[in-house]
């Protein structure tokens, strides 16, 4: 997953790493580990909960999961 995009989103909408937790049933100590790179590789479903609540068209979901636009 990219975590810079993820980060750059919740920026760009205005939305807390808090306010992502609420959104998508997820731990704040969770996220943080995501984040930080404590914890592994996320879920499909996790990464479609975050695409979900940030509204991403396919073009940016897939940004999310790592994949760049070589355009």
């Amino acid at each position: 997953m990219n975590i810079e995009y993820l980060l750059n989103l919740l920026k760009e909408n205005n939305i807390s790493r808090y306010k992502l937790c609420k959104l998508i049933g997820f731990s704040y100590g969770s996220l943080s580990d995501l984040i930080s790179g404590r914890s592994a590789i996320p879920r499909l479903d996790t990464i479609v909960k975050i695409a979900e609540a940030l509204n991403l068209n396919d073009h940016e979901f897939a940004e999310l999961c790592g994949y760049k636009n070589d355009k």
